[in-house]
């Protein structure tokens, strides 16, 4: 686990450096904006429709109006995520293992899911 947790810090400190936005702007905008809409354009794929999408990307912009500082928002965010992480020690794991678990390979399965779904499914 703390191999997959290093090289996924590697990895967001680079695009922070090369984007310019902060480890945890990084963070918020991939947990919580690119990977949700990439979702959605998957189950709108699968559905034949446009409605997550549409939604999603209306419902992020609408929020964004309304926050006045992206990277005060961004480190309250991170914080409260990490602090969630960080409450799956009482059941015996830690920060290192919940993020790899929640951030890194729930996803990853969610993906794997969709993707078959969306463009591996039975033509009858």
């Amino acid at each position: 686990m703390k191999e997959i947790f290093d090289l996924t810090y590697k990895l967001l400190m680079f695009l922070s450096r090369i984007t310019g936005f902060s480890y945890k702007e990084i963070n918020i905008i991939i947990w919580f904006i690119i990977i949700p809409l990439s979702w959605a354009f998957l189950i709108d794929k699968i559905r034949g429709k446009h409605f997550f999408k549409i939604g999603f990307i209306l419902i992020t912009m609408l929020a964004l109006l309304f926050i006045k500082d992206f990277s005060e928002f961004s480190n309250t965010l991170f914080d409260a995520s990490a602090e969630f992480l960080r409450g799956f020690d009482s059941i015996g794991s830690n920060y290192t293992t919940s993020s790899v678990v929640l951030c890194v390979l729930v996803p990853l399965v969610i993906y794997i899911l969709l993707i078959k779904k969306a463009y591996f499914r039975k033509t009858t």
